[in-house]
Order: C-alpha cells, then structure tokens, then sequence
C-alpha cells in the first residue's frame, strides 16, 4: 500500500514501529546492560587496587630498586586509570560489535516470515518507511547503550584525574562508522535473502571469505613477483571492501559512508519492488548468492592450490596448483550450493560463474607462475640508468606514518655518480643470483607474503629497495622484503659503498633527520673508557638537543669523506656503518685514535625501542594503543673530529667534556642510567 500521509504522520509511524522493535530486544539490551556493568566493574577494580597498592607496597619498591630509575607511584596510579579507560571502552566497544548483529537480526526478521510480511504490509506505512525505520531502530539500539556505558567509564577516569585519551575517543567514531556499515550491509543482504538464516550465513561468509580472499591475491602478488610492494594495499579499502565489519576499525572513513549510502539506496528500492511471498523461499534475489558461492569457491581453490603448489605436487608447483584449485573450488560451489538452495535444485544452471573463474584463475596464475613479463630478473641496463637510490633498512631511519612507496621512488635521485649506480645495480645482482624462482618456492612464499604486512612484530616492512631513474624519464622501483627462504641474512649483501656516503647518511640516518623525541639516548664515550648518557628525560632533554643540533650542523659542513678511509674491517656484533661513523658498538675508541689523531669522542645515538623498565611505562605503552611486540632501537655511532668545534663546545657547556676532551667523571651524565 503506498502511503500519502504527511511527513509529521510518517514519524508518527516510524515512532510505532520503533515502540514495537524496542519491545522485542528489550531482554537483549538487558543482557548487553548487565554484561557491560559486570565487566567494567571488574576492571576498573583491578586497576584501582594495582595502582594504590603500588603506593605503599615495599616488596615493589625492593623490585625496582634493581633498576636505575625507580617509577613514580603518582605516574603508575594515573597508567592504572589509563588502562581502566582503553581496557574498558574496548570491552564496551567488543559487546557493541556482538550485540549490534543480534540486534539486526531481531529487527529485520519481518522480511522471512510470511506472517509477518503480510501483517506488515497490511498496516498503513510503506515499504520502504517501514525499512527504514527498523534499521534506525537497529542502529538506536546499538549506539545508545554503548554510548551511555563510555560515558560512564569517562566520567569515572575524569573523578579519578585522568582526561580522555585519544584512543578512547576513537572508539566513538569507530562504533559509529561500524555500526552504520554493518546494519546497512545486513540490511541489503537480508532484503535479498529469504530466510534469516540464509542471511546470517551470506553475511558472516562475506566478513571472512572476502578479507582473506584478498589477503590470498596480495600475498600471490609478492610472492610471485619479487620485488613488489603491495604495503600501500595494508589498510586500503580494497583489503575489505565487502567487509562491513572492518568498519569498526575506523579506517577509510569516506569509503565506508559511501558503501552505507549504497547499501541503503539499494535496500530501499528492492525493499519496494520485493515480493511478500519471497519471504521463507530461499532468495528474493539471487545475484548476491552468486557472488557469494564464486566468492568461497574462490577461497577454497586458493587455499588448496597454494598448498599443493607448496608441496610440489606431481613435481610442478604450477600444476600442483591448477589441481589444488580445482580440487577445493569445484566441492566449495557445490556445498555453498546445497546451504543455499536446500538441495541440488539449478545447480547445473547456476555453475557457469564457476567455469569462468576456474579457467579466469588458472590462467591468470600461468601469467604469474612463468613471469611471461620477465619482472622478476629485471634489473635496468646501466647505460640506461640516468640516477638510482638504494635504502637499506638496517640503516634506515622512517618517520611512522610515513609512505614508504614516495620514500623509495624519490630515492631514485639519490646518486648520479657513474660508480656508485654501478654499485647499486651490482647488489641488486647479488640479490637476484640468490634468489630461487623456481614454482614451488613461489607458492611457499605466499603464504608469507600473506600475514607479514599484518603481523606488528617487529618484522620489517622491506628489506632493502632500488631505485633507478632511466633517460626516458621512467622511474623503477624494487622493494624485497624478508622472505620465507631466509635471503636477507646478513652474509653475502655488502651495501657499506652506498650507506657509508655522506648523501646516504644526511637522507637516512637517525642522527641526520629523527625528531628529538625519536632518539631515546645519546653516549659520548672516549679513550679512557669513561662514558656520559643523555636520556631523552625532562632533565637531560634540552642538553640532549642541544648536542645534537650541534652535531647535525657540524655534519653538515663536513666536507672530508671519512667513509673512504673507516673499512669496517673488524666488526663481529653491530655491523651499523655510516658517514663519519665508528662501525662497531663497542669498538675500542684507541683503535681510530691511531688512525685519526684529532679524534675526540665517539657519540652513539639510539632511536626510540619499547621501554619496559617500570611497571608505569608498561601500562602506559598499553594505554596508548602501542601493542607491538617489538620495537627494535637502532644505534648510530659517530666519531667526532676536532673539526666538530661546535659539538665538542656542545658537550664541554653540558659538562660531558672536561677543557683537555676527557670526560668529566664528575658530570651528572657520568653514570650510566637504564636505557
């Protein structure tokens, strides 16, 4: 019945059918309410008897006391509360999540049942009002509770002394942008499918098959073409563009308003033209069945091609593959089939997706396994090459958040000599003479290549990288990341003629280009083995800058080539070598006194690792959203000439050096404090 009331009528309807939706969830929000007050409860209990009992505990005062610097009890209570915030808003945040698609489902069950259609179409309200107005419901349901629970954790931390954290503020928009995509996408799929259990299913398959699918598609770019970079695809849209849930990471803002839009334009004009009876038949519309089936089929083939390309099934990674990928997609189509039809009824009809993308796959994979492009041996002929840049990232200082991509393509420019692109395309042949392209190790490299991007342990996210510059103008790049055939270990891979230049260094070196409050410490040591340390603490912070930008200034007008001369012909530990650098961790001082009389100090620089020496800092690390489980410091270490007037008057006004270049034992520097 189409519906010719007034606008002020419609809310009226709205309203009612919002009264009757809120009856039927009533004893889930409750069960949502008593879980929220029971876990926050809990929590926050913790926290608060961690934090005060720290206060007046000896036993944890004699723990510490192992350590140079003992925690303020101030700063633990306020990381106690800290975590309180995060730790409860992201159980909130977790309830939400769970609760929103039981809440979802509940309000748009009307559309599979066929007593309900036709109550509901009997009442004088349209189609596409009475859709909309459950999924506002739904969408009520779920932001309004969990936004009374956070307010409540705020106010608590703000009774306690400790303002919001970003972190917690981010969940806010998170559950927002969440909650819209995935009632949207509910929303649609339910419209098309003619049971609510053919729209769970459709749905929770989409929120996994698809990401992994993806992460399949990533992982066979980099792993058959080596070199490529597919980082700028880690938090792209494209990852889970059929995955409402990854909304909730609050990633990709503007793509996911548009996808709720389109959701709900689609839901409102099928809503409309759907027919009552459809409801408890399998589909009303059957295009997203489709999909769906090509889509675990998809997955399915992938995962046993990949695997008995692995294995080298019948001696060929290649035709391991094509029979893996037929043996998993062909039963996955069939069984998606089965679940959704309720038998064997148009199987026959419906499998010509599943032909195209057999033959569309293994095609594609024969492309990929035979590098017919030749990309992966390529390597630019040196009279071709206009400049190049190679990064190694041992020796490599980034800025977080910064996009690697535009770092290696203007790398390009780096050098212009004649001798050193020579040498960077020689590594870059060192590189490719180890690496083994046969087909089985190809597959095996993928499931790396797979997880390694969203695997926050420390792993680098590129090994070394090369960049060249034609005399066309072209820019090429390649970016080899660790691989699971272990190429990057450090023997064999000699980039110290292009990392030791003073270009390099002043582009790529924490010392040269870290925020001061990227660099944790500095060391200044010298030829009596006495040494002063400059934490990046309150105290030192300011004499820790003012060495620095003294160092960086001297550097800069430095125009001897130290490099040429410091061979790194000893190091066994630390192989980190620079411009005007001293190549080993705890090399001897002596030892380049004899070869460089005017030699000072060496001044090591560390950037910023992890710090877990107090109780605060750790739940202060968790406070602030930083769950990685390594951060591994990088250390500089610098020989500073007597032509460094600047950096030797630096350390003598902070009291480091005594008027003669010893170190002053009597320094507040001069013990040595936990990094």
């Amino acid at each position: 019945m189409t519906s010719t009331v007034s606008f002020k009528e419609k809310l009226k309807q709205a309203y009612s059918v919002f009264k009757w939706d809120l009856k039927s969830c009533t004893g889930t929000m409750a069960v949502y309410a008593i879980l929220a007050t029971v876990f926050t409860t809990i929590i926050l209990t913790l926290c608060l008897v961690v934090g005060f009992y720290s206060q007046n505990n000896t036993a944890y005062d004699l723990y510490y006391s192992s350590f140079s610097v003992v925690p303020n009890t101030t700063d633990v209570v306020a990381a106690s509360v800290r975590f309180f915030q995060v730790a409860a808003s992201q159980v909130v945040y977790l309830l939400t999540i769970i609760f929103a698609i039981i809440y979802t489902v509940k309000v748009y069950s009307y559309l599979h049942n066929k007593r309900k259609a036709d109550l509901y179409g009997a009442l004088p309200i349209s189609r596409i009002m009475l859709f909309t107005s459950k999924s506002a419901s739904a969408f009520l349901f779920t932001l309004v509770p969990a936004m009374f629970f956070l307010g409540i954790i705020f106010i608590i931390s703000a009774c306690l002394g400790q303002p919001i954290v970003n972190e917690a503020i981010d969940i806010y928009v998170k559950l927002l942008l969440g909650t819209l995509a995935s009632i949207s996408a509910y929303g649609l799929i339910s419209v098309c499918c003619g049971t609510t259990v053919n729209s769970v299913v459709m749905f929770i398959t989409v929120c996994i098959a698809y990401p992994i699918s993806a992460m399949f598609i990533k992982g066979v770019a980099n792993g058959f073409f080596y070199g490529s970079y597919s980082g700028i695809f880690k938090d792209h849209f494209i990852m889970n563009a059929l995955n409402p849930l990854a909304a909730y990471d609050g990633i990709n803002i503007i793509y996911w308003l548009i996808f709720t839009v389109v959701c709900i334009v689609a839901s409102a004009f099928l809503v409309k033209n759907r027919k009552a009876e459809r409801a408890q038949a399998s589909f009303a519309y059957y295009l997203p069945c489709h999909i769906v089936k090509v889509l675990v089929a998809f997955l399915a083939g992938m995962f046993l091609g990949v695997l008995f390309g692995s294995l080298n099934v019948f001696g060929d990674g290649y035709l391991g593959f094509v029979f893996g990928f037929i043996l998993g997609s062909v039963p996955a189509f069939v069984i998606a089939h089965l679940i959704f039809y309720k038998g064997f009824s148009n199987l026959v009809k419906t499998s010509i997706p599943l032909g195209g993308l057999v033959v569309l796959v293994i095609a594609v994979m024969a492309v990929c396994n035979y590098d017919v492009f030749g990309y992966n041996e390529f390597i630019p002929n040196f009279d071709n090459v206009k400049s190049a840049g190679l990064i190694d990232a041992n020796y490599f200082y980034k800025e977080n958040n910064s996009n690697l991509n535009r770092i290696v393509k203007d790398s390009a420019e780096d050098f212009d000599d004649k001798d050193i692109i020579n040498s960077i395309i020689t590594v870059h042949n060192s590189i490719l003479d180890k690496k083994d392209f046969s087909s089985d190790k190809k597959f095996q490299n993928v499931w790396y290549d797979m997880f390694v991007d969203n695997m926050n342990i420390g792993l680098n996210e590129m090994r070394c990288s090369f960049a060249y510059k034609m005399n066309d103008g072209r820019v090429i790049t390649r970016m080899y990341s660790p691989s699971a055939d272990n190429l990057f270990s450090s023997v064999g891979i000699d980039t110290s003629e292009i990392v030791m230049t003073k270009t390099y260094t002043e582009k790529y070196s924490v010392a040269l280009n870290a925020d001061q409050n990227d660099i944790s410490y500095i060391t200044v040591s010298a030829e009596d083995y006495d040494e002063c340390t400059l934490g990046n603490t309150e105290n030192s912070k300011k004499d820790l800058t003012k060495v620095m930008e003294a160092f960086r200034k001297d550097f800069k007008a430095d125009n001897s080539d130290i490099s040429k001369v410091l061979e790194p012909a000893e190091y066994e530990y630390s192989d980190f070598y620079n411009y005007s650098s001293s190549l080993y961790y705890n090399k001897d001082f002596r030892y380049y006194k004899e070869q460089y009389p005017d030699a000072v100090c060496l001044l090591e620089v560390e950037s910023v690792g992890n710090d877990y020496s107090n109780f605060g800092s750790m739940l202060s690390m968790i406070a602030s959203g930083n769950y990685s489980i390594y951060n591994t410091p990088q250390n500089e270490v610098y020989l500073i000439p007597e032509s460094y007037k600047n950096t030797i008057n630096a350390l003598k006004e902070i009291g480091v050096l005594n008027s003669d270049n010893t170190i002053n034992e009597d320094s507040e520097y001069s013990e040595i404090l936990y990094r």
